[in-house]
């Protein structure tokens, strides 16, 4: 699901803010840019992310402002130094050049400085993480809003599917007898100018009744709509065990619509597929 959060601390190491935003995703997936120096926090982010969402697309910025004593400095190589003085010296004896070898000279050789990275600490990551769970905070109260949206748009729709398949089945008893009929008549037609025995003709029609029926497949899909209720009602992440129930629900859905021969069936299994593709888009946001 959408959302954004934003975290700000100050800590004894400097001040941190963390900006976090997610997107729909089937998954969780996680990118964190984060400055030089955080390289080996990015697991303990990461698991502070994973034990709060289990889907999404997750976004997350780190800027700092360290304390100027806890800073990174400015090195210098002082062997290099006294080299390059040194040869600075020798380059003007040797050539006569005129001229002093000062500060301006010594200090535009780049090569004798070095920045020394700032590594973050224990400490600094304490106080990093106060911003990174009140961005979380923001973040999850946003997510859970879309979500209460998302709930009645979903129920809505298993609404419609239960509909749907009460229409199956209060149609299913007068198409299976016309179903019956054609069968019959297409026995009596075939066996035409031969003596058969009624009781053969009455189990022909049996056979292909039982292999017709629908019953079955009518009675899982009440059963995952009940299961379904279930799922939604619970405080644990549903996103998956609905998702798998919408996989069950479209399988039975194609094998009625395999099984009944009615214009009418077919025209409501249309429908009903309809609805149930659509419910699994939805329920792919969520958590």
């Amino acid at each position: 699901m959408t959302g954004y959060g934003r975290g700000e601390a100050e800590g004894t190491t400097g001040s941190y803010a963390v900006e976090i935003s997610s997107t729909n995703h089937r998954f969780l997936e996680v990118k964190a840019r984060l400055p030089r120096g955080w390289a080996s926090f990015e697991p303990q982010i990461q698991k502070e992310i994973s034990h709060r969402f289990k889907r999404g697309h997750i976004d997350l910025h780190l800027s700092q402002r360290i304390r100027e004593e806890r800073g990174a400095g400015l090195a210098v190589d002082w062997g290099l130094a006294e080299q390059c003085f040194q040869a600075l010296r020798l380059l003007k004896k040797r050539l006569g050049l005129p001229g002093r070898i000062d500060m301006r000279l010594v200090g535009g050789m780049r090569e004798i400085f070095s920045s020394e990275e700032y590594h973050a600490t224990e400490e600094s990551w304490e106080d990093m993480q106060r911003a990174l769970r009140q961005a979380l905070d923001a973040l999850d109260q946003m997510r859970r809003r879309e979500g209460c949206v998302l709930k009645t748009q979903i129920q809505a729709g298993f609404l419609e599917v239960s509909s749907l398949l009460q229409s199956i089945v209060s149609r299913w008893p007068e198409a299976r007898k016309q179903h019956q009929e054609r069968i019959k008549g297409r026995i009596e037609e075939m066996m035409k100018g031969e003596e058969t025995e009624r009781a053969r003709l009455e189990q022909e029609l049996a056979f292909w009744a039982e292999k017709w029926d629908i019953t079955e497949e009518t009675s899982r899909l009440r059963s995952h709509l009940e299961q379904v209720q279930v799922f939604l009602d619970q405080a644990a992440p549903s996103g998956r065990p609905l998702d798998f129930l919408l996989q069950e629900m479209n399988r039975e859905a194609n094998t009625i619509s395999a099984k009944a021969s009615d214009a009418l069936i077919s025209h409501l299994i249309i429908n009903l597929k309809a609805e149930l593709e659509r419910l699994r888009e939805q329920v792919q946001n969520v958590e």
